[in-house]
């Protein structure tokens, strides 16, 4: 049984380094996949910014309020140097 479906959005728990994301960050999934743990893709966007794809697992995620998301949109990404 999967936690998200396709067109929940969703929240990082904790800060991704890898991939330049805070804690907080939201996406949506498009895809499930049947693996232990649950995996979903994830697009995840941010402002001046492309969007991109990730593969996450269900213990990665929580589920995002549009108050989470709102904030989020401002945080998503880590400063990177020039």
């Amino acid at each position: 049984m999967f936690k998200f479906h396709e067109g929940a959005s969703v929240a990082l728990k904790s800060d991704n380094p890898l991939l330049g994301l805070a804690a907080g960050a939201t996406g949506t999934v498009w895809a499930q996949y049947d693996t232990q743990p649950p995996a979903y893709e994830v697009t995840f966007s941010s402002l001046g910014s492309a969007d991109f794809d990730a593969l996450m697992h269900e213990d990665e995620l929580s589920d995002a309020t549009p108050a989470q998301s709102a904030v989020s949109e401002s945080q998503a990404r880590f400063p990177t140097s020039v």
